[in-house]
């Protein structure tokens, strides 16, 4: 059953990691309090990041390209873990719609709310 708001404005969650979704993931976890999401955020997008070099240096130093072939492999299980804790995150924080996309309009909430609570 489909309980999400049809107006809603939402971003649809790819399963691989993106760099747009990086940057849609960055900006949202900005809005939450505490560091911990930020920090989740920095660390997935630390991996792409290393994941992307170790695949130039396949290119670069092919005499090495089955060690970096398995550090890119490596990357990628870490990314994917990262990543599912990130979202698993968003889900506790309300983030998540019923249909697994990211809401907008609660995230606009949200940092009001925070706004808010600092004039306070």
């Amino acid at each position: 059953m489909n309980t999400s708001n049809p107006s809603e404005r939402t971003i649809k969650l790819p399963s691989d990691v993106s760099e747009e979704l990086l940057l849609a993931i960055c900006e949202s976890v900005d809005i939450i309090a505490c560091e911990c999401p930020g920090y989740l955020a920095s660390l997935l997008r630390q991996v792409h990041n290393f994941r992307s070099y170790t695949k130039s240096c396949i290119e670069q130093f092919p005499e090495d390209a089955e060690t970096h072939d398995w550090l890119s492999d490596r990357a990628q299980q870490v990314e994917k873990i990262l990543y599912q804790t990130v979202l698993e995150l968003m889900h506790k924080e309300n983030l998540i719609t019923d249909d697994n996309e990211l809401s907008l309009d609660r995230l606009s909430e949200r940092a009001l709310s925070i706004a808010l609570r600092q004039i306070d």
